[in-house]
């Protein structure tokens, strides 16, 4: 079995200042007040934002009510000055501005020399008090350092989420290699979710409750999961929508190398695992790798930079357990002690009055060539005689999966910023049969959640946004 997987996403999100917050799932904005010692508003104040790890910078003034709004910043860390005539500086350091989120720094100013400055640190907001939304923000630090289990998905973070329920995988990965999950959000329908990654939809059209590309963990700066009253710019998204913002480059270079192993030495057999058996030879057999990396940094200071991340998964396991195949005297046409079989030419149309077979034994004269050809493809017992759970299977399964991320960004001017991304899953699955030319249903394990045969599947993800 073969398929490829295309994903074309374009965003184009063109800002200016007449507009009063849009591209904000993507970017943040920076709100504040200025004021003077008895708290009356200070106008025509300069605001002065830049980020210290790759030079953005944005201007503005306050207006008559001693406002100022910084609309459309791209997520990081900035430092803020503000200036006025007569009064002291004010300067704060290290203000976190996230995707759909408004940061907010009240400037209470002193009457004073501009040269004197006032600096203050960052401080956690008690109360949310510049949006209506109720929405949760996973961070990089969140991310990577809590522990995660099979694929290191984000969406397994969602689970904290209040109002969401467990998640959990829904398809086969030989279809679904992206092992998206997932879940329902106070009580909506699990379709009504929306997750975009650096703006753009990312969701498997013919099962639209899946997203099609899970970014790797260590490439993902920040989730936004926005749960009730949504902003207007939202859209599409009735239970949760999710917002994934990917690490961009910076003036420094930045790398990160990372293996995870799991073994299946390491942890207890099967009960059942018969190491005895021609299908079942050894010990059984599950190991996991993910490794990879990222790299970014600068490729012209304050104005261009690039990021990179590769993933790569692999799984190979021998699923196993018990199915159940005739036995020799079923194959016999003997069911003596089984149960009473009857002609089926015998008796009328309603399956009444039909004569039993003698010694209930069915004549091979009565066999189909089509049944005794599936017949001679099914193994014989191999844990005993009895009737069920008679076979022990243990099925190859190989599991690889490579993700490719690439971000450039392009700082024009003060008010212009570009960026361009390309993302690609490259993973071939391949899970064997319990039963050889007979097929047979899985036998349990990752395998039994590949179907059957080799599954080729290639997406690409193309996405960009301006501000």
């Amino acid at each position: 079995m073969k398929s490829t997987r295309y994903f074309l996403a374009l965003l184009a999100a063109v800002a200016t200042l007449s507009l009063p917050a849009s591209a904000q799932v993507l970017y943040g904005n920076l709100v504040g007040n200025v004021t003077d010692p008895q708290q009356a508003s200070i106008t025509d104040a300069t605001v002065s934002v830049k980020s210290p790890t790759t030079g953005y910078t944005s201007e503005t003034k306050t207006d008559a009510r001693g406002a100022y709004d910084v609309r459309n910043i791209p997520p990081g860390v900035y430092n803020v000055k503000i200036v006025a005539s007569g009064f002291t500086s004010f300067e704060a350091k290290d203000i976190p501005v996230s995707a759909n989120n408004i940061a907010r720094v009240d400037a209470p100013l002193k009457v004073g020399n501009v040269t004197e400055t006032i600096t203050v640190g960052a401080e956690a907001a008690q109360l949310q008090t510049d949006k209506s939304d109720l929405h949760t923000d996973i961070s990089a630090k969140e991310a990577t350092q809590i522990p995660i289990s099979g694929y290191r998905n984000f969406q397994s973070l969602i689970d904290f989420v209040p109002g969401a329920n467990p998640s959990n995988f829904q398809n086969a990965s030989t279809d679904t290699p992206a092992r998206a999950l997932t879940t329902n959000v106070n009580g909506a329908a699990r379709n009504s979710n929306n997750t975009r990654i650096d703006g753009a939809a990312s969701v498997m059209t013919w099962l639209p409750h899946q997203s099609l590309y899970i970014p790797a963990l260590e490439s993902i700066e920040a989730v936004n999961i926005a749960t009730n009253s949504f902003d207007a710019e939202q859209g599409m998204a009735g239970g949760a929508a999710i917002s994934v913002n990917t690490k961009s480059g910076s003036n420094q270079f930045h790398g990160v190398a990372f293996l995870y192993h799991a073994n299946h030495k390491w942890g207890a057999k099967n009960l059942f695992f018969n190491p005895n058996t021609p299908a079942g030879p050894g010990i059984p057999q599950r190991i996991d790798n993910q490794g990879g990396g990222t790299f970014g940094g600068p490729l012209i200071k304050d104005k261009l930079f690039f990021f990179t991340s590769w993933e790569r998964t692999t799984t190979a396991e021998r699923g196993n357990g018990l199915l159940s195949v005739p036995t020799q005297q079923v194959r016999n046409g003997a069911f003596d002690g089984l149960g009473t079989i009857y002609d089926p030419t015998t008796g009328n149309e309603l399956g009444q009055n039909r004569t039993a077979f003698p010694g209930n034994q069915v004549p091979q004269s009565r066999w189909s060539s089509a049944a005794r050809t599936l017949q001679g493809f099914i193994p014989l017992p191999n844990t005993g005689t009895g009737q069920l759970n008679n076979y022990f299977a243990a099925v190859p399964y190989y599991f690889k999966r490579d993700m490719v991320d690439a971000k450039v960004n392009w700082t024009a001017n003060s008010r212009t910023n570009v960026f361009g991304k390309y993302s690609v899953m490259i993973a071939p699955v391949t899970s064997g049969v319990p039963l050889g030319d007979a097929l047979g249903g899985y036998p349990g394990g990752a395998a039994g959640a590949a179907g059957i045969g080799t599954g080729n599947n290639k997406t690409d993800v193309f996405g960009g946004g301006i501000t």
